[in-house]
């Protein structure tokens, strides 16, 4: 599988992808940034490869499947098991759908674990059967998800109501989890 190329920020070498961590490493014995992991949509955007963040529906089509707003991709590639940090704070912070990245209403969709932790952001109603049809890590029997309707008055972060709660940060999203 060819990956994308990206040059690293600081040196202009090939960045290395590697697929264990799912990350961009600098692999230049003369660059301050050897070994640093850069996340994909980071390295995607400091290079200008990184597709336009385009909302709505229908999403974009790459081998068949629709490209979540929050997947990390270029004109070629998406990098379906690595998420844009900052596509998916963006979400959090201003209660966007990560399927779409259009706003949602006061209540959408979650998709949580049976402990009620979520799996990354809120989606609309139709953007959630599709995830559900087509991610196979949400249909897994590893994760178990279950969608269930809330407000944001139903869900906290790092133990505090998810309205009083510090925003996510594209390097740090906040774990949702849903109040029953």
């Amino acid at each position: 599988m060819t990956f994308p190329e990206p040059p690293c920020a600081e040196c202009a070498e090939q960045l290395e992808y590697s697929v264990e961590i799912l990350r961009y490493v600098c692999g230049n014995f003369q660059c301050s940034a050897l070994g640093m992991e850069i996340p994909v949509w980071r390295a995607l955007q400091q290079s200008g490869l990184a597709a336009p963040a385009t909302t709505g529906l229908p999403r974009p089509v790459r081998r068949g499947l629709p490209v979540p707003w929050v997947a990390p991709w270029t004109a070629d590639y998406v990098f379906w098991f690595a998420l844009d940090g900052a596509r998916c704070a963006a979400a959090h912070n201003q209660w966007l759908c990560q399927v779409c990245g259009d706003e949602l209403p006061d209540e959408a969709w979650v998709l949580a674990t049976p402990e009620g932790q979520v799996l990354q952001a809120a989606l609309h109603n139709t953007c959630k059967d599709l995830a559900l049809e087509f991610c196979p890590h949400l249909s897994s029997a590893d994760t178990r998800a279950v969608p269930m309707l809330v407000s944001r008055d139903a869900l906290f972060a790092d133990g505090h109501p998810l309205r009083n709660a510090g925003p996510s940060d594209p390097l740090y999203l906040q774990q949702w989890q849903v109040t029953t």
